[in-house]
């Protein structure tokens, strides 16, 4: 196949929208993780109405500012000379306006419109909800959470951040996304990227569907060489679209192979007070056909099993993500340390965002980079059939005969962090 992606990125069609999607919005709960107490929000580029309800409380000029801080009444709202309490307030830009929104470090501008509510579970804590027209989320979105140039694989990473959006339609109460990677990484306007929007216009509205539902579009930094099966790493069904594969591609990923260790009383301490229990040991009770680990046993007066994916997240909440990457991993006690050799960063579930990236560069289009990683999916256009994608034995591909052994690398490699997403 000729390597032309690279030259795609001044070769994308001037395309005109279909109309099922234009009217596409999602809500984005924003600063859910900081619980902002008091916000400002400035009109930017035109007019920003305040409105409570239907009523509109005022107009904010371009570069005029209000303030809303929580009242036990609701929130109170100041700008200009006027002092209000409400139980909400939505800020509506027109005429092509945004918003600017800062609070404490935080300083972002969005597309869209803000309401702002006092957060009911958490007393004293706003609420802020961003209503935006999907395009714009996705496009904020691809540039948060693959940071590569190459326009194919950004393709592919724009599909799958539009259909993630969309199957979390109703997710929360009265909103769909978190800005965090509880769903997707998004900053607004200030984090688009050129590559990230042409690669949203170039497959506007298209979404991965399977028996004509969205799927779970879910993807992580590195897949260390074969990708897992969604029941392998999160309790639930197998779907048949995630399942696991042999991914030669990502091998360039520089988390491909790694070797992390940490003392073996730390670790011991901080699985006891996770899991509420004397650890005394931790061994590896199930793993995969291809090596990946399954389940951990925490050893103790009561021994118990538990999910590696939860254990892997409980220990890097108390070490840091790097200390263990993935569950593709084999442990050893080696005197006083428990050591990790491992390959891939994340949970290793449908993408691979390094390998991705290879695929681009070798010149597969972003359809065949998602029909690799989602065997049996369709493109459509939100809920509209689309083509099935080609499948997965077609693709030109090395399938191993063996499984994948998770071979030792000689000494501990460091990398600097890369703002991927390495997964729940």
């Amino acid at each position: 196949m000729p390597v032309f992606a690279t030259l795609l990125v001044f070769l994308l069609p001037a395309l005109s929208p279909p109309s099922v999607a234009q009217d596409a919005t999602v809500r984005v709960r924003l600063l859910e993780r900081k619980a902002p107490t008091t916000v400002a929000v400035s009109a930017e580029r035109g007019p920003v109405q305040l409105r409570v309800g239907p009523a509109l409380l005022g107009t904010l000029a371009a570069g005029e500012t209000a303030t809303v801080e929580t009242d036990r009444r609701g929130v109170t709202v100041r700008f200009r000379a006027v002092i209000e309490t409400v139980e909400q307030v939505a800020f509506v830009p027109r005429d092509g306006a945004d918003f600017r929104l800062r609070s404490g470090s935080i300083d972002r501008h969005y597309h869209g419109a803000l309401t702002v509510s006092p957060d009911d579970d958490r007393g004293g804590r706003l609420q802020l909800i961003n209503t935006v027209g999907l395009e714009d989320y996705v496009a904020s979105v691809v540039a948060s959470e693959y940071p590569f140039r190459e326009i194919e694989g950004i393709k592919a990473q724009a599909v799958l951040a539009r259909t993630y959006a969309l199957k979390s339609r109703d997710k929360y109460d009265g909103y769909d996304l978190v800005d965090h990677v509880g769903s997707q990484v998004y900053r607004g306007i200030g984090s688009e990227t050129e590559y990230a929007r042409r690669a949203a216009e170039a497959t506007y509205g298209e979404i991965l569907t399977y028996r004509g539902a969205p799927i779970e579009a879910v993807y992580s930094s590195s897949s260390g060489g074969h990708t897992a099966d969604n029941d392998a790493v999160w309790n639930g069904r197998p779907l048949p679209y995630l399942r696991g594969r042999h991914d030669p591609f990502d091998r360039i990923a520089p988390d491909h192979e790694w070797v992390t260790s940490v003392e073996r009383d730390r670790l011991l301490r901080a699985l006891s007070q996770r899991y509420g229990m004397r650890v005394t040991g931790l061994t590896v009770a199930e793993t995969t056909r291809e090596g990946r680990v399954r389940s951990l046993r925490l050893l103790g007066p009561q021994p118990r099993t538990f999910p590696a994916n939860d254990v892997r997240l409980a220990l890097n909440a108390a070490f840091g993500p790097r200390l263990l990457r993935s569950t593709f991993f084999q442990l050893h006690l080696r005197g006083d340390r428990y050591e990790f050799h491992g390959r891939g960063f994340g949970h290793g579930v449908g993408m691979s965002q390094h390998g991705a990236r290879e695929q681009a560069r070798q010149g597969y289009s972003y359809r065949d980079i998602l029909a690799f990683y989602f065997d049996g999916t369709r493109l459509a256009q939100h809920d509209t059939a689309g083509p099935e994608l080609p499948a997965y034995a077609e693709r030109p591909r090395s399938t191993p005969v063996e499984p994948i052994p998770v071979r030792p690398v000689s000494a501990e490699r460091t990398y600097p962090e890369r703002p991927l997403r390495v997964g729940w």
